[in-house]
């Protein structure tokens, strides 16, 4: 049974602060493209909306792995911020992905943190 986030030490609760963000920025992304594209009756470009609706689908997923303790949750969410790194990069002259880096390195140093990975054994 999975004890209260209000118990795992900080690294660990910014962590999954920063998945949940991220999951939900996919989602909300997504879900407002496509509802705009069919009111518009704009269906020739959906499949960039719908992308991006099953990565926050697919990131939520892994977001609430990692809230439960599960090892793939951990692995999860470090694979998805180096992704956001190496996309970040390629796009690195726009400030926003400047920011988007800063803070996919700081989440990939709260999941790798001490304390981030002694929560996550004690639970194992």
């Amino acid at each position: 049974m999975a004890t209260s986030i209000r118990e795992a030490p900080l690294t660990y609760r910014l962590a999954s602060w920063y998945g949940i963000g991220l999951a939900g920025c996919y989602l909300l992304y997504g879900g407002v493209k496509i509802i705009l594209g069919i009111l518009d009756r704009n269906y020739t470009d959906m499949g960039n909306p719908i992308f991006f609706a099953i990565l926050g689908i697919v990131l939520s997923a892994i977001v609430f792995g990692f809230l439960d303790s599960r090892k793939w949750g951990w692995y999860g969410l470090i694979g998805i911020n180096v992704l956001v790194m190496i996309a970040a990069l390629i796009g690195y002259s726009e400030y926003l992905n400047i920011i988007l880096l800063v803070l996919s390195g700081a989440a990939i140093y709260f999941l790798t943190a001490e304390p981030t990975r002694r929560h996550l054994a004690s639970k194992q």
